[in-house]
């Protein structure tokens, strides 16, 4: 997606606090990729560690996650794989 959606950054930030317990200080939307139902956001945290946030619309295929989750399990290190929420899904 190369137009940012019209969601307010302090709602991806409060939404990523109360799913992932990630404490977003900055969140910019990244103009990449192709698919017009994803769009792309670096998170930074107070202690700068970056996290990549996709958002999905329509219907969601749960292999989009599980398919990167295991390759990084089997210790595939160049998979960007997902990371789980506070109650532990994908």
């Amino acid at each position: 997606m190369l137009d940012k959606p019209a969601i307010p950054d302090e709602k991806l930030i409060a939404s990523v606090r109360d799913i992932y317990g990630i404490v977003a200080k900055h969140i910019t939307f990244l103009p990449l990729g192709a698919d017009v139902n994803t769009a792309v956001y670096q998170v930074i945290t107070p202690n700068q560690t970056s996290y990549f946030l996709k958002l999905r619309w329509g219907l969601f295929n749960e292999a989009i996650v599980i398919l990167p989750h295991f390759l990084r399990e089997q210790g595939l290190t160049t998979i960007i794989a997902p990371i789980k929420t506070k109650h532990q899904h994908l």
